[in-house]
């Protein structure tokens, strides 16, 4: 059985990508994965229901997937993931879904081999759906088939989300914070080690809330001290940090653990008062001023990413103004802006104040215009500089692609280098950049650096694909902690 997994969403949806890729993979002999839908006998589509335009791209992915069902491709269509848990038995009563054969919320997806195997011998083309209560989640993620660059992979420290932000929709899909023992995610990173990665990329709802729910206080400063003791790890990475939670004590580890690097994914999502407040944030405007400027004081060259939301229901034009003004006078190294999503069951779905869709999409297009103006200048500042890079891969026409420690894996940005020598993924080494291209930098090898921290200067557009973006590994963690 040749079975194609679609993985839409988040990194933290490429875990939960990972983990069924793994139990396809120790199911063998009888089940192999294949990266082509057409060439499948079965897809297994792990959705996002985050918001409207994630939503969207699930139900046309789903849509498209079918379609080659009924063309004698498939003999199944799996659909698992968030919006499952989401929408619940509302999506089996859509005629345009009728044709999905199993649906199976977020859960630790031991079962997929088993529903497969069942519609495979057609002992059952209906498969039951449960529903209600917060989705099942393992200790660990020992046991998933990495599907991330070699030498990079995410770690998911933790599940869920306690913050209670009127715009998301993420505690009803995941549940409240889960924390892993500190232990079974040593374990882990070790395993991960041992498999050649040396880029670890920290993931959770929110990473600086890791441990709260087990020790009453944040243990991510603690946690970033273990893993820095893993053998054969360089780089660890924090996304997901949530402003209100950003402590001195955390600050103070990216600063001094040579390991951590000098990079904050940090969602600030708008600077008006009166908003933050209705977002239920938990911060106001001056102490995300004070944080950035402790973050930058601290450690002069550390990197920033943040994300905004425009057109937030209330959001007036002088709200909008000191957004615009915020990020001008901040700088941020890197930002991604969104649209205000109306997401079922939340509070900012009931607020009045309606921002008309074409006045949020002008906003939307302003920032994302200033934002990239702010890049393409630093860009043109770097021009003659050199900088040590990490290898991700070949990029085409003698080219690779590399990253600066100031940029996450697709997500951020890349420089592409010219070369003709054979660079191994993974290997750092210095470049000269001598161009720009929009948010990317051009550069050329300046010589074979030594593997140390490298210092930073300063949306991948996700679509429907299979989890062959990287090619699939031939490594599995084989541990197993449940």
């Amino acid at each position: 059985m040749r079975v194609c997994i679609i993985s839409l969403g988040c990194p933290k949806n490429l875990v939960d990508s990972e983990v069924i890729a793994g139990h396809l993979d120790g199911a063998s002999p009888g089940i192999e994965l294949e990266l082509d839908p057409a060439q499948a006998d079965a897809v297994v589509i792990n959705t996002c229901g985050f918001v409207e335009p994630a939503r969207k791209e699930s139900f046309d992915t789903i849509e498209e997937v079918l379609r080659l069902k009924e063309k004698g491709r498939l003999f199944a269509v799996v659909v698992v993931g968030c919006l499952v848990q989401l929408l619940g038995k509302k999506l089996k009563a859509m005629a345009m879904l009728e044709g999905v054969d199993a649906f199976l919320p977020i859960s630790d997806y031991s079962g997929v081999p088993a529903v497969l195997k069942a519609l495979e011998k057609n002992t059952s083309r209906s498969i039951p759906m449960k529903s209600g209560g917060a989705p099942r989640t393992s200790h660990t993620d020992m046991g998933r088939l990495l599907l991330t660059l070699p030498h990079v992979s995410y770690l998911r420290i933790a599940e869920g989300c306690n913050h209670s932000c009127s715009f998301c929709a993420i505690p009803a899909i995941r549940g409240r914070l889960r924390s892993k023992p500190m232990d079974a995610l040593v374990d882990e990173a070790e395993a991960l080690a041992s498999l050649g990665v040396r880029e670890l990329v920290l993931v959770a709802e929110d990473t600086t809330d890791f441990g709260r729910d087990i020790a009453g206080k944040p243990l991510l400063p603690d946690l970033l001290r273990r893993l820095s003791r893993v053998k054969g790890i360089s780089w660890i990475r924090i996304l997901y940090a949530y402003p209100s939670r950003v402590t001195r004590e955390l600050i103070n580890e990216i600063a001094e653990n040579p390991k951590v690097l000098n990079y904050i994914d940090m969602p600030v999502q708008h600077i008006d008062l009166r908003i933050l407040k209705s977002m239920r944030r938990g911060t106001s405007p001056e102490k995300i001023v004070r944080i950035i400027e402790t973050l930058r004081k601290e450690i002069p060259d550390i990197v920033i990413r943040t994300s905004v939301i425009v057109g937030y229901p209330g959001e007036t034009e002088r709200a909008f103004g000191k957004l615009f003004d915020f990020v001008k006078h901040t700088q941020f190294d890197r930002l991604g802006a969104f649209l205000f999503s109306e997401e079922e069951r939340t509070p900012a779905s009931r607020l009045p104040g309606r921002i008309p869709r074409h006045v949020a999409e002008k906003r939307l297009e302003k920032i994302m215009k200033l934002e990239k103006s702010i890049i393409v200048n630093r860009n043109k500042s770097l021009v003659g500089s050199e900088l040590e890079v990490i290898v991700d891969g070949p990029a085409g026409g003698g080219k690779i692609a590399a990253r600066t420690h100031g940029d996450a894996p697709e997500i951020d940005c890349v420089i592409t280098i010219e070369s003709n020598k054979s660079l191994k993924s993974g290997a750092v080494l210095k470049a000269r950049v001598t161009g720009y291209d929009g948010y990317d930098l051009v550069g050329v090898p300046a010589g074979t650096g030594k593997q140390r921290r490298p210092r930073p200067h300063g949306e991948r557009k996700k679509t429907a694909e299979t989890l062959s973006r990287a090619g699939i590994r031939a490594s599995v963690l084989v541990k197993d902690h449940q």
